[in-house]
């Protein structure tokens, strides 16, 4: 079928004329009328009753209008779709993430990142001693300890503290926690290299220069946050974990927090990006979207 026909054909009926179609169309009359004899011989069905005044469509014109002008709709929308998806960005961004901090934070992050920007693939890798941020290993290294390469540059994300829990279970054993010292009679998970467990500096809150140093004992050390929450949610004893891992699960119920009075250290999120070259459109997308993210979805204490 001749497209070009259809086109001046629906023209006609919509314009109910030749001369109004023709000034539609920027066509002579004469070739407009020819097009749709053209037309009709094709199908081999009279389109339209022809008077001084007016084109009326018969009934084939009325079935062949009606579908030409759905499937034309359909084209346009094909049309505009691939010219959004076009619009969109696309490529891969490769992320490094903090060990332990995924579960609660980035996942859902990806997960809704993954539904507005379909076209963009995220690489996703753990933090270590292997992951190159400078060689383009990866796009952007996400970390909450400092980074110290002037190859890089850090950009703040968003600050939080850490914060003393243990599973309700657990909390029942616990009689009093007045004083830091007082979490020296209980089971404590600790945090760091099994060589070097973490210590615990408490600050109060109502005197800034009341500074306590605790040193738990380290029968039960990991290396990952993940590993501290899980023993700790599964009642293992009293430890410590970002306020960003710790929040979502005191909501559940699954965790309570201990000596409120008291605060922990504050640390920070940062984005890591080499300073020698320019992000990409995709990861440039990518960090926007989690600097909005991170504004607006988290709903739990931080600091």
């Amino acid at each position: 079928m001749d497209l070009n026909a259809v086109n001046i054909f629906i023209s006609v009926a919509e314009t109910g004329s030749l001369s109004a179609a023709s000034r539609k169309l920027d066509l002579p009359v004469s070739t407009i009328s020819r097009r749709i004899q053209a037309l009709e011989k094709q199908l081999d069905a009279r389109l339209m009753e022809r008077s001084t005044r007016r084109m009326q469509l018969t009934l084939a014109g009325e079935d062949l209008y009606d579908s030409c002008v759905s499937a034309i709709s359909a084209l346009k929308d094909a049309e505009s779709s691939l010219t959004n998806r076009r619009d969109l960005p696309s490529g891969v961004v490769r992320i490094v993430l903090p060990r332990g901090y995924s579960q609660y934070l980035f996942l859902p992050l990806i997960q809704r990142f993954r539904r507005y920007y379909p076209d963009i693939s995220i690489r996703i890798a753990s933090q270590s001693q292997d992951n190159d941020l400078i060689s383009g290993a990866a796009d952007i290294l996400f970390c909450t300890e400092p980074q110290d390469d002037h190859r890089s540059v850090a950009k703040p994300l968003i600050e939080f503290r850490h914060q003393l829990v243990c599973a309700p279970s657990y909390k029942q054993q616990v009689v009093s926690l007045e004083q830091p010292e007082d979490l020296l009679q209980y089971d404590c998970i600790l945090y760091g290299a099994a060589c070097k467990p973490g210590v615990w500096l408490l600050e109060r809150k109502d005197q800034s220069t009341s500074t306590s140093r605790i040193l738990p004992p380290d029968e039960t050390v990991f290396d990952c946050y993940s590993l501290v929450q899980e023993a700790i949610v599964a009642g293992m004893g009293i430890g410590e974990l970002p306020s960003l891992m710790a929040g979502p699960l005191c909501e559940q119920g699954l965790l309570v927090p201990l000596m409120p009075e008291w605060t922990m250290k504050k640390s920070s999120l940062d984005a890591i990006i080499p300073s020698h070259r320019q992000l990409t459109r995709a990861a440039r997308v990518f960090m926007d979207f989690i600097e909005e993210y991170l504004s607006s979805a988290i709903n739990w204490p931080l600091v």
